[in-house]
C-alpha cells in the first residue's frame, strides 16, 4: 500500500522531497569526480559575461544549497572548472567563500526565526574551525588537487550510499 501511495504522488513529505534533491545532486558531483572528470567547457567569455554567467549560477547554487543545507562549493567546483572559469585551486578558494556566505545566511535565517540554539553547539563549532584551517593548510601544501578530489568523490559515495539506504526505506 506504502508503495502504490508514492507512484501515485500520494502523501509525499518534504523530507522525501529534500532526500531526493539532495541524492540527485550529489550523483551528479559523483560523476563529475569520476566520469566525467576531464570534461572542461572552454567558454572564452568576456569579463561582463563571466560575471553573468556567475551571478545567474551562483543563485541559482545558492538556492539549491540553501535548500538541501549544505554549502554549495560541492556543486560550485566542479562547475567552475567544467566551465573553464578557473583551475582546481581557484575553484577551491571560490568555494571557501560561498560555503561561507550560504552558512552565514542559512544561520542569520535560523537565528531570525529562534529555530537554532548555538550554546549546545559551541563545541562543535570550534572543532570545524580547526578542521577547516588544518583541511586548508593541508590541501593547499601536501595534498595535489587531484587527490583531494578522490578523497572528496570517496565521501560522497558514501554519501550516496546512505542516502539510497534512506530512500529504499521510504519506499519499502
Amino acid at each position: 500500500m506504502k508503495l502504490k501511495q508514492y507512484f501515485f504522488l500520494n502523501n509525499i513529505k518534504t523530507n522525501d522531497i529534500f532526500y531526493w534533491i539532495l541524492f540527485i545532486s550529489l550523483l551528479f558531483v559523483a560523476l563529475r569526480i569520476y566520469a566525467w572528470n576531464n570534461i572542461t567547457l572552454n567558454l572564452n567569455l568576456d569579463t561582463s559575461s563571466i560575471l553573468l554567467v556567475s551571478l545567474i549560477t551562483g543563485s541559482i547554487l545558492g538556492f539549491i544549497a540553501g535548500t538541501v543545507g549544505i554549502g554549495g562549493s560541492i556543486y560550485l567546483d566542479p562547475l567552475i572548472i567544467i566551465l573553464g572559469l578557473g583551475t582546481q585551486k581557484q575553484a577551491a578558494a571560490t568555494g571557501i567563500i560561498f560555503i561561507w556566505l550560504n552558512s552565514l545566511a542559512g544561520l542569520v535565517s535560523r537565528l531570525q526565526h529562534n529555530a537554532i540554539e548555538l550554546t549546545p553547539h559551541i563545541a562543535l563549532i570550534i572543532a570545524v574551525v580547526i578542521g577547516d584551517f588544518s583541511g586548508s593548510l593541508v590541501g593547499a601544501t601536501r595534498f595535489s588537487a587531484k587527490l583531494m578530489e578522490k578523497i572528496l568523490g570517496a565521501i560522497i559515495l558514501f554519501a550516496l550510499f546512505t542516502l539510497a539506504k534512506k530512500l529504499i526505506g521510504l519506499y519499502f
